[in-house]
């Protein structure tokens, strides 16, 4: 089996109407197609108001609407999904990646069909031309994992390694990472770090991840976008 991450930028379509029609009608379409584990990641976030620096952070014009994954016994099978998913977006850009499971979701376990409890933080990451990447992927594996996972308040954390563009023209991403964090993270920098009522703690959670970013992202090569996740299961699908 291989994961296949589809990100996509939605039109003039609402988010809402978006959300609603994948539900109803793509994602069991791409079930029926062989897809397994399918899930959608969308920003319908009306008011981003008051929320953190990290959801400000967009370099790729536009920046993607959210993402949709799957996996498939093989990605040389997904001409069939892959057109699906053409005809329900205004543009998509694939990537076949590995994903690594740093922190399962099993404080908000996730049901099929309706909104992960919080948010998830999609961040789509690029290799600075500072560094090769062996070493960017060193960095970002062996020395950041434990630092996002010590810092901050995410119940998953999973990363999405791109193995290799699916699309010609998918812009140059070499890691997409998935993070569920509870509703008040959004805007609340003491609930996104961990630190809720310890100002000491939360200065030290936020540089010491500040530190930790600087090592393997350019700060212009990354985009970060809020979403509702969505999981749609089916029957052949181990989470059931």
């Amino acid at each position: 089996m291989e994961k296949l991450l589809y990100a996509f930028w939605r039109g003039p379509e609402s988010a809402d109407n978006l959300r609603q029609r994948f539900l109803r009608e793509v994602g069991p379409a791409l079930s029926a197609l062989g897809a397994e584990r399918v899930q959608l990641n969308v920003a319908d976030f009306a008011d981003l108001s008051g929320a953190l620096v990290n959801f400000t952070l967009h370099n790729t014009k536009p920046v993607p609407d959210g993402i949709v994954s799957f996996w498939l016994t093989s990605a040389f099978r997904r001409e069939p999904a892959e057109q699906l998913l053409a005809r329900t977006f205004a543009r998509i850009a694939g990537y076949e990646v590995a994903e690594s499971t740093i922190l399962p979701n099993v404080r908000h376990p996730p049901r099929s069909g309706e909104r992960t409890y919080g948010f998830s933080q999609v961040t789509f990451l690029q290799v600075p031309p500072r560094l090769t990447y062996e070493a960017w992927r060193k960095v970002w594996f062996n020395e950041h994992t434990p630092v996002g996972i010590a810092t901050q308040a995410n119940f998953l954390y999973v990363h999405n390694v791109v193995v290799m563009p699916l699309s010609d023209d998918a812009p140059p991403f070499r890691g997409i990472v998935e993070e569920c964090f509870p509703p008040e993270a959004l805007r609340d920098s003491q609930s996104f770090y961990d630190a809720v009522g310890d100002e000491p703690r939360h200065q030290r959670h936020q540089q010491l991840m500040m530190d930790s970013c600087a090592k393997f992202i350019d700060f212009d090569r990354i985009d970060v976008i809020a979403t509702s996740e969505y999981r749609l299961y089916n029957a052949k699908d181990p989470a059931l």
